[in-house]
Formats: structure tokens, sequence, C-alpha cells
């Protein structure tokens, strides 16, 4: 192979790599517009996860959430997506939807910073689901969140 090819293939594998760095490392955009959702008689400041890099970037590198905000995941197809804490910096509740109502939760999960990605805990949904919202721990108790609540995102 001739040393120009050899430096065009190089450049492009640097590039592919800092593309894949880019998507694991970027911080939580706080600029992005939130949304209201109702879940029960509550409402949450939401903002919306709805790309494959949105999804994989969760809440990681987030220090925290307001009160009554949260991360909604918005699937393109019901499924049975495992949640994990990487690289999470606080507790968490994980409301599973499916089909615009509440269908189970998974409390007060904690983050787990010394365990490798590898050990890391996976969290499933009860059934399949096409919607996830994370928010505070403790918040599901607080707002006494049940299941069969209806859904609802506000335009």
């Amino acid at each position: 192979m001739n040393k120009g090819v050899t430096i065009i293939l190089a450049l492009i594998g640097f590039v592919a790599i800092l593309s894949i760095a880019a998507i694991y490392m970027k911080p939580f955009e706080t600029g992005k517009s939130k949304t209201v959702l109702s879940v029960g008689s509550q409402t949450f400041d939401v903002e919306i996860a709805d790309s494959t890099s949105s999804r994989m970037q969760g809440l990681s590198g987030k220090n925290s959430l307001g009160e009554k905000e949260g991360l909604l995941f918005v699937f393109p197809s019901p499924g049975n997506y495992g949640f994990w804490m990487k690289d999470m910096n606080f507790p968490i509740d994980i409301v599973w939807i499916n089909n615009s109502k509440v269908i189970g939760f998974s409390e007060n999960l904690q983050p787990e910073p010394n365990k490798s990605v590898f050990a890391l805990s996976v969290y499933y949904p009860p059934g399949s689901v096409d919607q996830v919202l994370e928010i505070n721990a403790g918040a599901v108790a607080k707002y006494d969140l049940k299941i069969g609540d209806a859904v609802n995102l506000q335009n």
C-alpha cells in the first residue's frame, strides 16, 4: 500500500474514533427545549431522548435533575429495553410506559461508580415498553404514581 493511501486510511480511522468518542463523552445538553409530560395527576418538565445517540447518552454525566424534571426515552417500537446507571451521578426512579400507560417502576436505582461497564446492573421493564421516564429517586412514592396511570406528552 502506498504512503498516501495509508495516511488517508489513518485519517478516516481517527475521525471515526473522534465521532464515537463525541457520542459517548458529550455532556447532557441542557439547552434543549423542555416539554411537559403528565403522569396521572402529576406533571414533569422533560427532555426527550428519541434518537439513538440521545438514548445512549441518557442522564450520564449530568449532576442532578430539578424537582419535577425528567428524561423521557421514546423508542420507535415497543421492546424489552434494558437500562443501566453508566456514568450516573445521582439515584433515579424509572417509570416504564407502554401505549401511554404506566406498566411498572424501578425505584431508587443507585449509581455504581466503582463497577466496570461489564459489571453494572441492568434494569428491565416488566413488559414491552415504548417510552421510559427517568426521574429523581423517590419521586414515584412522593407523587403517588401508580401502575395504570395515563401518560400524556403535551406539545
